[in-house]
């Protein structure tokens, strides 16, 4: 029984626990209900907790873009905060204007809250909050 007891831990470093490390890499979006705007997000894992990537944003029916037009330089930098929480910045395509973000990884229904807390200065296309769901 001792024997069974020291090797629980053991087996939970070997197997993981349901607090490692969650990967939002990969691509995700968001449609408005009435169909006009929609919003994606293609994130990478730069370093361990540092997520980096590019967000697009059609809005007004494809009357105002806010892209970025540089695939050379990320408009999206994010550090993981807590478990499933990461905050960072946006960099508008349309104003050139930086924001701050957070985002919620939600792992039972494999989907993210997008929610813009500090909008860049000047004129912007992106949603203030967003339910995004995996591509």
């Amino acid at each position: 029984m001792i024997k069974k007891l020291l090797l629980l831990p053991f087996l939970v470093l070997l197997f993981g626990s349901p607090a490692s490390a969650q990967d939002i890499s990969g691509s995700w979006s968001w449609n408005s209900k009435e169909g006009g705007n929609m919003f994606t997000l293609d994130l990478i894992e730069t370093t361990e907790d540092n997520f980096r990537g590019n967000h697009c944003s059609v809005y007004l029916h494809g009357n105002r873009i806010d892209c970025s037009d540089n695939k050379e330089e990320f408009s999206i930098v994010l550090i993981r905060k807590a478990e499933n929480i990461f905050q960072g910045s946006i960099r508008s395509g349309y104003s050139s204007a930086i924001g701050n973000v957070q985002l919620q990884y939600l792992p039972e229904d494999n989907t993210m809250l997008f929610s813009l807390k500090t909008a860049p200065e000047g004129e912007y296309y992106m949603p203030v909050e967003a339910r995004l769901i995996r591509n």
